[in-house]
């Protein structure tokens, strides 16, 4: 395999620029996109030969590196050959020793290796080859080695093949095997005990019913999708004898992606069939206006079958390994313990994830489809390497978390560097994973080069290349090529930079790394220099442009180093940590996510899509379509159904759930079988907006549905009145206290009223405030006898007092120093700050804002005492949200910096978080926390407990990121943050991130997919 360094236009982590996940660049192969320039084929009789169908990867050093470190001693290097440019070299082991195979001066050169690297004699001249060769493949046979390629002669394409003896000459001249105009897209060969096979694939265009189901689409490139043909030749190579290839036979018409290895029968080809018709949406993919993109990725998506092939090239018939159509085109097979072993990426649920399945030659599948990991959000498959020989009898998956936390590597998951993360785990042959888990940084798109290492296995990656002694904030780290050797349980047992002597001028780094194998414990890799001169090094001579470059065949040892390893022990990682990530649904774009606990560790989220009025097409004529609102239950076991409850809500009006317990059982003996759960929400009906209420069970099944509020909304001469921003808690009596934002009285103020179980007013619409500027964003907790309510307010001073409490709800604070002295009274601290309690206002046209704290008696919703600012600053804050706590709760907003231009809220937000007590005085100073590397935080989730658990949404770089903290009642520093993941959408979207539940074991939030669709998520965390 071959690994190239990043170019500095590489795109860094998982591609965007797809409508559906697929997955690393070059770790996906579209068959008649290979890169065939990059194409290496190893053949090692120490390890089982490599599939075929997938181009091997690259490693290429970026070219402005900062300054490399000094010190550490260079790896043992040999070099072997000088490349003409633009030459790609072969290479393949054989027992003790190994051939290299190369172009140069338009003939084929080879070279015999010994175990050390050093050559065995000159080299030899193998024949001619033709100027174009874009692909190539070298393999060891029990009779010495063969090489197959593809080659362009005059506008046509052919197929030649060539046997070599164990010292690396020519048999006989090269063969013909095929000759045709169309196209061939690539080429392997597959060694078995009489010979070899050869196959190519030839790319198509879909006919018949494919091509048909593509015109229906407009839009899309090619009506087509593209489809590949597989073709063979049997090549029967005896001692001495000229080989013997059969004509060409077809393998497989039509498929959409394919994978083979070799036997000592022959081989085994795994097939991506396409469907026979479109596929339906899945349960949470609710249906939607078809997009040419969608049926263009739809048609990458089939089946996945298995056949075989004998030495005498007599094909199987294909037996259905996974006959859902939801399968990507980036399967692999590996030969394991008499099995084949089969994974590959699958949508049949709403994240992508990775799969496994187990076949017995013959075709009986022993291991059905099933998934490989727990479910952790959107996954895509690397790469399956087959053990070695005499090995530990285990292969090697590797995959991408396209959520879990980035970079890293002694420091584990919560590390900050650059690069992806791809996960290790071994699997045995009943496709079960190992508890052992690794991490590799990868800092380039497409797939490390990984090869099996008797019982381990080792891999050259891309990665930030940093001392053991250097100091934290130092500058940036060169990215360069680097080794890492695993043991069995994949703990690293050695790991360095690839640096030799022949690159001495580029501080030993090479341009390219490619072909890692091996054998009886050493493992060495080919290194190359970039074409042209080379200045200082062992090429150094070669003065003129176009200069051939140096090839080396460096050893990887494994030894003491001071070198950081870019890689670590995964399973070790301490928590919090998120232990699984579930999508519930797949649509629009989310605006807010509620979720509540139900017992028996379930809870039911519900939210409400991201609508704007008059921007959609989507509503069939006559009907009248806002935002959705849905409701979905999830237990240990699995997912419910998604229930819509509505097409006909407004986004602004925001979402909450609240849980009732069971009733109790009446004289008869009956009572409810379960608990019930009310869903606040804002309905927009003939463009006038009311809040609803909307009782579902446990399964999330309507229930009930009553409108709350009837206030007349349009006003002549002025905009229409709006409700918003609701809130529900259950008032442990039996029935709901509902609050929400209205703006019936001209200013946006908090309104409450209380319901019973059966959703019938206990009491009438109540406005809880009464203030010159604007309320938002009330939430909601029930404390006995209490309802308590916080929001914000850009109220200016003088509107309540600062931190106030107890009875009489405190005096009014005068501004300045004074504002606190309530809660100063009472145990409290000053609150901080000098300025304007209004925040912002007054400091241009749009004013900030301030967190409030109001008490209600929860029967008659009567305000008890005066409301309280529970901290006072120039910044505008917003989005607050609480969690009870034993005796009193906790608060966390965020706080945003005033605008410099004046008014408003700028970058750089933190959260805060104060403790209020019983009389709800705010006990200490706020704690501030701010988000990692000074990102700002853009929302926060709290649960309390014994000990308080948040998790902060910051966006450090081009993407969101989820944070987990604690936080013990009486602490006064910043906690420290744990990341969780990185989300696939972009870095302005709002995750409304809720816990259900005081445990903060369950989160949902929302995100947007690779492919940018809206999604609504569910993860579990474990917490210390």
């Amino acid at each position: 395999m071959l690994v190239r360094s990043a170019l500095s236009w590489v795109p860094r982590g998982p591609r965007r620029d797809a409508r559906r996940l697929t997955g690393p660049a070059l770790g996906r192969r579209a068959p008649a996109l290979l890169g065939a320039a990059l194409a290496l084929s190893l053949g090692c009789s120490g390890a089982a030969p490599a599939p075929v169908a997938r181009p091997a990867p690259v490693v290429k050093t970026p070219p402005a590196q900062p300054k490399a470190p000094e010190g550490p001693p260079l790896l043992p290097a040999r070099v072997i050959a000088e490349l003409d440019e633009d030459a790609t070299p072969y290479f393949a082991r054989r027992g003790d020793e190994a051939l290299l195979l190369h172009a140069a001066g338009g003939r084929w050169r080879t070279r015999l290796l010994g175990a050390d690297g050093a050559p065995r004699g000159d080299t030899v001249d193998a024949g001619p080859v033709a100027a174009d060769v874009p692909v190539a493949a070298l393999r060891a046979t029990p009779q010495g080695y063969l090489a197959a390629w593809i080659e362009q002669i005059e506008g046509s394409r052919a197929v030649r093949v060539l046997a070599l003896d164990p010292a690396g000459k020519p048999s006989a001249p090269a063969s013909l095997v095929a000759q045709t105009a169309e196209e061939i897209s690539w080429l392997d060969v597959l060694p078995n005990a009489q010979g070899a096979l050869v196959l190519w694939e030839m790319p198509r265009e879909a006919q018949g019913d494919a091509a048909r189901a593509g015109v229906a689409h407009p839009g899309v490139a090619h009506p087509g999708v593209d489809r590949v043909d597989v073709v063979m030749t049997v090549v029967a190579q005896g001692k001495g004898a000229a080989i013997k290839p059969t004509a060409p036979a077809s393998v497989a018409r039509e498929v959409l992606g394919w994978h083979a290895v070799a036997t000592e029968r022959g081989a085994a080809v795994a097939l991506v069939l396409p469907p026979a018709a479109p596929r339906g949406r899945g349960e949470g993919k609710p249906a939607r206006k078809a997009e040419p993109e969608d049926a263009a990725e739809d048609g990458k998506l089939g089946s996945i079958a298995l056949l075989e092939i004998d030495a005498a090239g007599k094909v199987s018939a294909p037996v259905v390994v996974s006959p859902e159509p939801t399968a990507q085109i980036d399967l692999e097979i590996a030969s394991l313990g008499g099995r084949y072993l089969l994974t590959w990426t699958d949508e049949r649920d709403i994240d992508g994830a990775v799969y496994l399945a187990a076949v017995e030659p013959g075709g009986k599948v022993v291991v059905a489809p099933r998934q490989a990991t727990p479910p952790s959000g959107e996954q895509a498959l690397v790469s399956l390497v087959a053990p070695s020989q005499g090995g530990g009898g285990r292969a090697l998956l590797a995959w991408e978390d396209l959520l879990r936390a980035r970079g890293g590597e002694a420091g584990g998951a919560g590390a900050r560097e650059p690069g992806r993360l791809i996960h290790l785990a071994s699997v045995g042959p009943d496709g079960t994973l190992a508890a052992e888990r690794a991490a590799l940084v990868f800092s380039a798109s497409g797939p490390p080069d990984i090869a099996a290492d008797g019982d381990g296995f080792a891999a050259v990656t891309l990665a930030p290349a940093t001392l053991k002694m250097a100091r934290d904030g130092a500058a940036a780290p060169p990215v360069w090529p680097t080794f890492v050797r695993f043991g069995p349980d994949l703990s690293v047992r050695a790991a360095e930079p690839v640096r030799a002597a022949p690159f001495a001028a580029t501080d030993g780094v090479p341009y390219l790394v490619r072909g890692l194998t091996c054998h009886a414990g050493a493992c060495a890799t080919l290194a190359s220099a970039a074409p042209g001169p080379q200045p200082g090094g062992a090429a150094g001579a070669a003065g003129a442009a176009g200069a051939r470059a140096p090839l080396a065949l460096v050893s990887l040892p494994v030894r003491e180093s001071a070198w950081r390893a870019p890689a670590f022990r995964e399973d070790k990682d301490p928590p919090p940590r998120a232990t699984a990530v579930r999508a519930l649904a797949e649509g629009d774009p989310i605006a807010k996510v509620a979720a509540v606990e139900l017992d028996g560790g379930a809870a039911l989220s519900a939210w409400v899509t991201y609508f704007v009025e008059g921007a959609s097409d989507a509503a069939p004529r006559g009907q009248e379509v806002s935002a959705t609102l849905a409701v979905r239950a999830v237990s240990p076991g699995g997912l419910g159904k998604l229930s819509v409850l509505s097409q006909k809500a407004s986004s602004l009006g925001g979402v909450a759930i609240a849980a009732a317990p069971p009733l109790p059982a009446d004289a008869k003996g009956k009572g409810a079988a379960q608990g019930e759960s009310v869903i606040a929400w804002v309905a927009r009906e003939r463009g006038e907006t009311q809040v609803y209420l909307t009782k579902v069970d446990a399964t999330g099944a309507k229930v009930a549905q009553k409108k709350l509020t009837t206030a007349p909304r349009k006003k002549q001469g002025g905009a229409a009145s709006e409700a918003s921003d609701v809130a529900i808690a259950y008032d442990g009596a039996g029935g709901f206290i509902v609050a929400w934002i209205d703006t019936r009285d001209g200013n946006a103020e908090v309104y409450a009223a209380r319901v019973d179980r059966a959703l019938n007013r206990t009491a009438p619409d109540r406005r809880i405030t009464n203030a010159p500027l604007d309320a938002a964003e009330v939430q909601i907790a029930v404390r006995g006898q209490e309802v308590w309510l916080v929001w914000s307010d850009a109220r200016t001073t003088g509107g309540a007092a600062a931190g106030g409490g107890g009875a009489a709800g405190g005096a009014a604070a005068s501004g300045g120093a004074a504002a606190g002295a309530g809660a100063a009274g009472q145990g409290g601290a000053v609150a901080s700050g000098g300025a304007a309690a209004g925040g912002a206002a007054g400091q241009g046209d749009e004013p900030g804002g301030d967190i409030f704290l109001a008490r209600l008696d929860a029967k008659t919703l009567q305000r008890i005492g005066d409301e309280s600012r529970l901290h006072e600053s120039s910044e505008h804050s917003r989005s607050p949200v609480l969690a009870p706590l034993e005796s009193g709760l906790f608060v966390g907003w965020v706080d945003e910096p005033a605008d410099e231009a004046g008014g408003g809220a700028g970058a750089g937000g933190r959260a805060r978080l104060v403790r209020v007590d019983g009389n709800g005085a705010v006990q200490g100073p706020p704690v501030v926390v701010s988000g990692p590397d000074g990102a700002a935080v853009s929302s926060l989730a709290l649960a309390c407990d014994k000990v308080c658990r948040g998790v902060l949404a910051s966006a450090p770089g081009d993407s969101v990121e989820l944070n987990a903290f604690t936080l013990a009642p009486g602490d006064v520093s910043a906690p420290s943050l744990k990341p969780l993941v990185w989300l696939t959408g972009g870095a302005s979207q709002d995750v409304s991130p809720a816990f259900a539940g005081r445990s903060g074991a369950s989160l949902f939030f929302a995100d947007d997919s690779v492919s940018g669709s809206g999604r609504v998520r569910w993860m579990t965390i474990a917490w210390p």
